[in-house]
């Protein structure tokens, strides 16, 4: 009896640490994920000399995906997938005719991925060069809403160049040049 009332004292100690961790794993996962679809977006409008987009994406398993110019289902942001498009036409729009390079099914464990901008970005529009086709899409985005602890959050800045970085947990800002 001793034993097994050790054993589930351990047991109620530990498990708030093993939901931050796997929170924390979670976040991690979904940034990486994320910065690896866009640095691949920016990376294939050098490559092809010309302008590739990434967009967020309701529905990007469908037939014809399309990008979504809105927050999305209740406001939680990029978690519904996103798409990696050659504009070949510059619409910045999916047309049915763009070469899809990639797309992001929905993320499963997050509960948001969210601009803190008033200027929200839905797209980013690289460049030849590589750099943002707008500087007003610079932004920083919030990876994690309530559900996740303001540590366990993360805050990703996109430059005007159109690089990302990690600036910090939740609690973190870009600062003046994103």
């Amino acid at each position: 009896m001793v034993v097994v009332a050790i054993v589930a004292i351990l047991s109620m100690l530990a498990a708030p640490s093993l939901t931050r961790l796997m929170q924390s794993n979670t976040i991690s996962s979904n940034v990486n994920t994320f910065m690896a679809d866009l640095r691949y977006a920016r990376s294939e409008s050098i490559r092809r000399g010309g302008s590739v987009v990434m967009c967020r994406s309701d529905v990007p398993e469908a037939v014809n995906p399309v990008c979504n110019t809105t927050a999305g289902p209740h406001g939680k942001g990029w978690v519904s997938g996103w798409l990696v498009f050659v504009d070949s036409d510059n619409s910045v729009d999916k047309a049915s005719s763009e070469l899809l390079l990639r797309l992001q099914s929905p993320l499963r464990g997050m509960d948001s991925i969210t601009e803190n901008d008033i200027n929200a970005s839905t797209k980013f529009r690289f460049t030849a060069t590589g750099r943002l086709f707008n500087a007003s899409s610079a932004t920083s985005i919030q990876f994690g809403g309530n559900v996740f602890a303001s540590d366990v959050r993360r805050i990703l800045c996109i430059n005007p160049g159109g690089r990302a970085r990690i600036a910090g947990d939740g609690n973190a800002s870009c600062g003046a040049d994103k």
